[in-house]
């Protein structure tokens, strides 16, 4: 059994293959090159996959209507269903309004109906500017993010060109000062070699 484990672990697991992949990666001559077009293609990426979904997003959270639309619709429902409630009542329990009271009653339905649009309609600006602004308060919030991360990416990039920089002068430097004092020693011994 433990053969038969041993040997699925090895030859069909997709996790563990025996070339490894890291190796197959080509060799990194000039790492600034390489991460300049990593970063390219991961702006290209960024064009390609994610720039218009953005773009569309910040147009939503300025532009969109879509809770008002709908409350209004709601709305203009709400006081159909309304009247209807009250015919199906009437009819239901065998009741006759004078002409006088079905004018009341049309009229206190056009006034509930009236109020009650415009507190749906007031309640969804309200919440519409809401959503709006918390879209764009995160699309900000995200690019931001991105921004600072960039920053660090930026950052520290420099800080490693100018550790090299530092590092290659101070090589430069020790080199020089060893090429000297061999110089010097060489000269020295000839002297020395000339005098006996």
């Amino acid at each position: 059994m433990e053969s038969q484990l041993g040997f699925y672990s090895q030859r069909n697991n997709p996790f563990m293959q025996d070339d490894d992949e890291v190796s197959r990666l080509p060799g990194v001559s000039d790492p600034e090159q390489t991460f300049a077009e990593i970063t390219r293609g991961e702006f290209n990426d960024y064009v390609r996959d994610f720039e218009q979904f953005e773009l569309d997003a910040i147009e939503r959270a300025q532009n969109d209507t879509s809770l008002i639309d709908a409350a209004r619709e709601d709305s203009t429902q709400a006081g159909q269903i309304a009247g209807q409630v009250a015919q199906r009542n009437l009819s239901r329990y065998g009741g006759q309004l004078t002409p006088a009271q079905q004018q009341q009653q049309s009229a206190s339905l056009q006034r509930s109906t009236a109020l009650g649009s415009i507190q749906a309609l007031s309640d969804a600006r309200i919440a519409q500017r809401e959503a709006n602004q918390a879209l764009l308060a995160d699309l900000i919030d995200i690019g931001q993010g991105v921004n600072r991360a960039s920053q660090r990416q930026l950052g520290s990039a420099a800080a490693d060109a100018n550790a090299r920089s530092q590092a290659y002068r101070n090589a430069k430097a020790q080199s020089q000062a060893q090429t000297y004092q061999t110089v010097g020693s060489l000269a020295s011994a000839a002297i020395l070699a000339a005098f006996v």
